[in-house]
């Protein structure tokens, strides 16, 4: 596929950069940035790059405002993790982009690496597999950055007969006759580190989104930019009275605070795993986790152990009607199954709402700002935390 040159991009966008890209107008915020885009899996050749910068130099004056593009050409290959794509720009000139060029480049690789294709019935048995294993809880999809922008209708369709209450993107949503869903993106919050301090970047973006969203907007914090999930969701709910829910989106490089981790329980005897069970979840009842779950409970980026700190931390401090999101690797219902046998055990509602997205396969880009700065030579290392800058001297300035 091929972009047009020009097009209302926006309704295919996740709504969350539409609203950061408000409030940061609001806040007269517009800082230069640093922005990196890798894929995990690999190695393989590029593609779609070409497309992805075509469409990003014709969709906003980074150029115009001394913005540079550095990128892999089409055809040459990559490896796992390494940066392909990095843009330095004022951060109004491409946060509203992020949704479609990672589309692009995630559906171009998987093309044409693994001769993907688009099954849309397979997409949705995928999340009613997932909507199944939630029960009652409501699943929204949240994939649009997983393939290329001109499906992304189709694709939202098949997620909402799957049992999907809504989509990320006004394209999607509009077969429910509803807009877009979204929370917070750790883009804005980049810009609070930069300019207050990252202790104070997840309160500070949450109050901000609270100040310029309309009243019917729900006020959702995303709380693991720093992983300091506890610390950050005590701080934003004590002050945003507002607050209705909180998303934990914890990465794949880190274990949640509060976790139990694999190395927790390295060498130690089976009586000793369960005393340390039993001291976690404060119980005298054995704890015994399924064969095969081991990693959802102990296991890096979001785990049973880690939203249960959350969730008790919230419930001890006079938070108990602050809702949980859960998102990052829920468009696997084992995942999911995971999370509610583990309700069962420990006797405690880990989690209110989904966001999911892997419901079909792909070659999911990922892009994280790693810089902030007045600029563009100014800018200082600003990233969540687990995303640092990694330079790439194989990439190619193309503007």
């Amino acid at each position: 596929m091929a972009a047009e040159q020009t097009f209302d991009f926006e309704k295919y966008t996740d709504k969350y950069f539409l609203r950061a890209y408000e409030i940061l107008q609001k806040e007269n915020l517009n800082p230069f940035v640093r922005a990196q885009i890798f894929v995990r899996k690999g190695p393989g050749i590029m593609a779609g790059m070409t497309e992805a910068v075509t469409f990003i130099r014709n969709n906003s004056d980074l150029e115009k405002n001394g913005g540079r593009i550095y990128a892999l050409a089409d055809g040459e290959s990559y490896e796992p993790l390494e940066t392909i794509l990095l843009l330095e720009a004022p951060v109004l000139d491409i946060v509203r982009l992020e949704t479609v060029y990672l589309g692009i480049i995630s559906s171009s690789l998987a093309i044409l690496n693994d001769s993907q294709q688009l099954n849309l019935k397979n997409a949705e048995e995928r999340m009613r597999s997932v909507v199944s294993a939630a029960g009652t809880r409501p699943v929204t999809y949240f994939g649009a950055r997983h393939w290329h922008y001109k499906d992304d209708a189709a694709i939202s369709k098949a997620a909402i007969d799957g049992g999907a209450v809504g989509a990320s993107t006004d394209i999607g949503a509009a077969y429910l006759d509803k807009e877009g869903a979204g929370t917070i993106p750790h883009a804005l919050e980049n810009i609070y580190a930069w300019k207050d301090g990252k202790d104070s970047a997840v309160k500070n973006a949450t109050i901000a989104f609270d100040r310029h969203m309309p009243a019917n907007v729900v006020r959702i914090a995303l709380i693991d930019y720093n992983n300091k999930e506890i610390d950050d969701v005590l701080q934003t709910a004590a002050s945003v009275p507002s607050l209705a829910a909180v998303r934990i989106d914890t990465c794949g490089e880190n274990i949640g605070q509060g976790a139990l981790s694999m190395k927790d329980l390295e060498n130690k005897t089976e009586p000793e795993i369960a005393a340390l069970l039993k001291a976690f979840f404060s119980t005298e009842t054995e704890i015994e986790v399924p064969a095969g779950d081991e990693k959802y409970w102990f296991g890096t980026g979001v785990s049973v152990t880690g939203v249960y700190a959350v969730r008790k931390a919230l419930n001890e401090n006079g938070f108990e009607n602050i809702q949980i999101m859960l998102s990052s690797g829920f468009g696997d219902a084992k995942k999911v199954e995971a999370f509610t046998k583990a309700e069962k055990i420990i006797g405690m509602k880990l989690f209110d709402s989904l966001g999911v997205g892997g419901i079909y396969d792909s070659r999911d880009s990922t892009m994280d700002i790693v810089a902030v700065g007045e600029t563009i030579d100014s800018m200082t290392p600003t990233a969540k935390v687990g995303r640092t800058y990694r330079p790439n001297p194989r990439l190619k300035r193309i503007v």
